[in-house]
C-alpha cells in the first residue's frame, strides 16, 4: 500500500486501494510483540517518501498483521471532488504481513522493524485501539500530508495509549535543525529536480514554519528516528531494530532540469529581441504565449488557495510573478489598437519582477532557482512592451 501526498496527485497518476477488514478483538498471548515497520523511499513518485505500518505478531495465536494508515478507496463517494477540495479520506486497513511486504519485495525497497518495549497489557491496549480504529465507522480520516498522514497516525496511537509514560529525547538524535516543513520535503525529493520544482511552485507560506523533531515525523524515516529516541517508563522504547530486507537506495539521474527549461526560455526571449531589433518590430505573439501561460499557472495556484481545504497551499508568494490577471491581459496584446493603460500595467509588472529578483534572499518563501531566469524574462519582456507601447503613441 502506498502513502501518497494527496496534494501531489495533481502531478501524478497512481493510488492505493484497500478495504478496512476488521478482526475479532481477541486477546494477545504473552509471546506477542508490536513493532514499527518503516519502508524506504522507492523509485516511483508516489513512494518517494517511504511508508510506515504497525505490525502485531502473535505466533501462538497464528497472528501476523500490519495496520496500515496509508490506504484509500477509489470507489468512495465523491472521490475526485473530495481530492480537489482537499478533503481526501484515507483509512486504516489491516493486511497480512506477507501481503504488506509483497510490494516492497517487488520494488526492491528496504524495510526495517523496530520491536517496541511494551508490557502484555500495553500490547493488548494498542491492539484493541487499532482494531477499534479499523471499524468501518472509525477507519476513515481526512488526510493532510504534513500533519495527519500514514506516519503521524502510528505516532499518535502510541501516545494516546501510553500517555505521559512515553517520553522523547531528541537532543542527541540528529534531527534537522532550523529547517522548515518545506525544507524537509527536499530531504526526500532533492534528487528529483522536477518534483522539487513542482513542490516549490504549489506550496505556500504555511509550509515555511520551522519543523520541530515532532513535526518532522510526517516523514516515515524521521518517525523511526523519533520512536528510537523515546523511553517508556524510563526504559528504551525500542528493544531491537533490524532490517527485514536491505536494498541500496536507487539513484535518480538528473537529466533535463527545470533550470535548463528556464534558460532555454530566456535564450528564446533574447533571440526574439535580436530579431525584433533588426526588423524594427515587436513579437506580441511571443508575449501573448509567455504571459498567458504564467497567468494560467497563477490562476491554478490561486484556485487551490481560495477554493480548497489543502492546508499547505494558501499564501503562495509565487503568485507575485505568476500573476493570474495575465490571462486576460495577454489577449489585449493581440489587439491592433491597445488600451493606453496597458503600458502602466506592464510598468508595474517589470518593477515587481525587479523587486522580486533583487529581494530574492529576503522573501519569506524561497523560490526555486529555476524561477530566477523566468523573473528576468518577464522583466525584460515587460520593459520591451512598455517601450513599444510608448513609441506607438508618439
Amino acid at each position: 500500500m502506498k502513502c501518497i501526498p494527496a496534494i501531489f496527485l495533481f502531478f501524478l497518476a497512481g493510488s492505493a486501494f484497500a478495504q478496512a477488514d476488521v478482526l475479532p478483538d481477541g486477546y494477545l498471548s504473552d509471546s506477542s510483540r508490536i513493532s514499527l515497520l518503516t519502508a524506504a523511499p522507492g523509485e516511483e513518485l508516489y513512494s518517494a517518501f517511504g511508508h510506515t505500518g504497525i505490525r502485531v505478531t502473535d505466533f501462538k495465536n497464528n497472528l501476523d498483521l500490519v495496520f496500515n494508515y496509508g490506504t484509500f478507496d477509489f470507489e468512495q463517494p465523491g472521490f475526485y471532488s473530495n481530492f480537489v477540495k482537499g478533503k481526501m479520506r484515507y483509512m486504516l486497513s489491516i493486511q497480512e504481513f506477507e501481503d504488506f511486504m509483497a510490494e516492497y519485495i517487488y520494488e526492491n525497497r528496504s524495510v526495517s522493524e523496530q520491536v517496541l518495549n511494551l508490557t502484555v497489557t500495553d500490547k493488548q491496549k494498542i491492539f484493541s485501539f487499532l482494531n477499534n480504529n479499523a471499524m468501518p465507522e472509525n477507519c476513515e480520516y481526512y488526510y493532510d500530508f504534513f500533519w495527519d498522514n500514514c506516519a503521524t497516525r502510528p505516532r499518535d496511537v502510541f501516545e494516546k495509549v501510553l500517555g505521559e509514560r512515553l517520553q522523547y529525547h531528541t537532543d542527541s538524535a540528529n534531527f534537522e535543525k532550523n529547517r522548515t516543513m518545506h525544507d524537509m520535503l527536499r530531504v526526500c525529493v532533492g534528487n528529483r529536480p522536477w518534483v522539487d520544482f513542482a513542490f516549490d511552485l504549489v506550496l505556500g507560506l504555511p509550509c515555511e514554519v520551522i519543523a520541530s523533531p515532532r513535526d518532522q515525523t510526517f516523514l516515515p524515516d524521521y518517525l523511526a528516528k523519533y520512536i528510537g529516541s523515546a523511553t517508556v517508563d524510563s526504559k528504551p522504547f525500542v528493544i531491537t531494530k533490524e532490517f527485514i530486507q536491505v536494498y541500496p537506495l536507487l539513484a535518480t539521474e538528473a537529466g533535463f532540469l527545470p533550470i535548463h527549461l528556464s534558460l532555454i526560455l530566456v535564450l528564446t526571449g533574447i533571440i526574439a529581441w535580436i530579431i525584433e531589433r533588426r526588423k524594427r518590430t515587436h513579437f506580441y505573439t511571443f508575449d501573448f504565449v509567455l504571459f498567458f501561460f504564467t497567468g494560467l499557472l497563477g490562476a491554478f495556484f490561486l484556485s487551490l488557495w481560495l477554493f480548497t481545504s489543502h492546508y499547505s497551499v494558501p499564501w503562495n508568494l509565487n503568485l507575485l510573478w505568476l500573476i493570474p490577471s495575465h490571462i486576460f491581459i495577454a489577449f489585449l496584446l493581440l489587439k491592433k489598437k491597445k488600451p493606453l493603460w496597458l503600458q502602466f500595467y506592464f510598468t508595474g509588472t517589470f518593477v515587481l519582477m525587479a523587486f522580486l529578483f533583487i529581494g530574492w534572499q529576503w522573501l519569506p518563501q524561497h523560490y526555486n532557482l529555476a524561477v530566477m531566469p523566468l523573473l528576468l524574462l518577464l522583466f525584460f519582456r515587460s520593459a520591451l512592451i512598455v517601450a513599444r507601447l510608448r513609441s506607438e503613441l508618439d
